[in-house]
């Protein structure tokens, strides 16, 4: 086996992690050697792709890490059927950038194409259609892993693994492939209607006229404004074309023509973008970005319906390459709290009022709307997410953690969740008081069954997961 490199492994916000040791296996031989190293050395392994969760989920301090990122080959694409067969390690932009050209789109993708599809369905990730095609889950067809006794399997929708091990962010088996079901796409191009809500109430009104006639919703929330204009914000509505509503239907089904553009104005490179965005990485330089952002959509998008490219809607994140480096040096969390249709709206506004009684309102705030699924540790519900990034200082990191701690508080009694794939705060007691303690007791009836050591261990589980379950006994 490949000797590890020790090095400090952090979540993909920066605010969290430590020093590891890491290894990139480049087969599954070489990751069943590696997981028989761990045992025979009483080291804990923690898995992780490449690195997006905001977190902890994909961090080891102190253990082993598997970094699956050079596990990537596209292994079997059926262009006629759209399923498609991978190693763990390919990306979201690996898959969208195979299939493309013959018509072919990931069902459910994140707001960056970096995410490997292993982590994807580890953390069950969901996107801007949740609502109409849940998680990444509820398209998977087959997942092959590896248990930490040495023994590759099969896992099939109808096997009581496969509902745990998806969502079950890495803690009972080893993901080694994964075969997916794909959504056919007549068009490079997608229908976008904009409109601005001028609070909370007026978001919600345009998520329930729009839900059942589009394909794709988000919300941008306004975190700084109060008073009559507490929660404003932006919604973008997206349709899928249709047969023959493009009259160059595979003008833009090629990666060339979706590809993000690496320069704005076709002259500053995107990469340098983030030091014109860290002069107003402050509350008030936010609050005027935000200001901004709302009455220029306000005013040029309100009302209007454009064209815009799968990966342009999609893949926000991957605008402005390293943009989280405006957030140095203490990084950022983000904090996703997902509340039942009856009561979002009343705790979000409760959420963002004590955000800002706190001075600690969120500078990105993305609004979505889900439904139920039928994976073990779900985040999933019919009701709505909030999505909420964070800057991290030393004078404020104290405090910011005792404020999501209140808000979780808040969340659990109105029978909310939250999203372990982000998480960076949750405590032992409010796993407890979002989750069935009967599915809590399945996955950890699972886990010792699969895992009786206790091998496969992130920061995230030490951290929530673990002490939750011992609690429970």
């Amino acid at each position: 086996m490949t000797a590890p490199v020790t090095t400090r492994v952090e979540g993909w916000g920066m605010a969290v992690g430590g020093q590891a040791q890491v290894l990139q296996p480049t087969s599954a031989e070489a990751i069943a050697a590696a997981v028989q190293h761990a045992r025979s050395k009483g080291l804990k392994i923690a898995l992780r792709g490449s690195g997006c969760s905001y977190g902890d989920a994909s961090c080891g301090t102190g253990k082993l890490v598997l970094d699956f990122t050079r596990f990537n080959q596209i292994l079997d694409f059926d262009e006629q059927t759209g399923v498609i067969r991978a190693q763990a390690g390919a990306t979201i932009g690996d898959v969208w950038q195979h299939v493309l050209p013959h018509g072919w789109w990931p069902p459910v993708v994140s707001g960056t194409m970096a995410p490997t599809l292993g982590g994807a369905v580890a953390m069950n990730i969901h996107g801007k259609n949740a609502y109409r095609v849940g998680p990444i889950g509820d398209h998977v067809l087959r997942l092959r892993v590896l248990l930490v006794d040495g023994t590759e399997r099969d896992v099939l929708p109808d096997d009581p693994l496969f509902a745990a091990v998806i969502g079950g962010f890495g803690e009972l088996a080893i993901i080694l492939e994964v075969e997916i079901q794909l959504k056919h796409i007549y068009s490079g191009l997608m229908d976008v209607d904009a409109l601005s809500g001028n609070n909370l109430a007026e978001i919600f009104q345009i998520f329930d006229d729009w839900q059942d006639r589009s394909d794709y919703l988000v919300a941008w929330i306004d975190g700084f404004a109060g008073g009559s204009g507490l929660g404003r914000g932006l919604v973008h509505i997206a349709h899928q074309l249709k047969p023959g509503e493009d009259a160059q239907p595979k003008a833009l089904l090629s990666v060339a023509a979706q590809t993000l553009p690496s320069r704005l104005f076709g002259v500053i490179p995107k990469s340098w973008m983030w030091v014109f965005l860290w002069p107003f990485a402050n509350n008030l330089g936010w609050r005027l970005v935000c200001w901004a952002k709302f009455w220029s959509g306000r005013l040029l998008e309100h009302g209007k319906r454009y064209r815009q490219g799968h990966a342009a809607f999609h893949f926000l994140l991957d605008y402005v390459p390293n943009f989280k480096f405006a957030y140095k040096p203490g990084g950022l969390i983000q904090h996703q709290i997902f509340l039942p249709k009856a009561n979002a709206q009343r705790v979000f506004a409760e959420v963002f009022e004590i955000q800002q009684r706190h001075g600690l309102p969120t500078w990105l705030a993305v609004m979505k709307r889900h439904r139920p699924d039928r994976f073990l540790l779900t985040h999933g519900l019919d009701g709505y997410s909030m999505a909420q990034d964070f800057a991290v200082t030393k004078r404020n990191r104290h405090k910011l953690w005792q404020m999501c701690h209140e808000v979780d508080a808040i969340v659990t009694a109105a029978g909310g969740r939250f999203y372990f794939a982000k998480d960076a705060t949750l405590q032992p007691d409010s796993v407890l008081a979002a989750w069935p303690h009967e599915n809590l007791r399945a996955f950890a009836a699972l886990r010792q069954q699969l895992d009786p050591e206790g091998i496969l261990a992130t920061d995230l589980y030490d951290r929530a997961v673990l002490p939750a379950l011992q609690k429970l006994g």
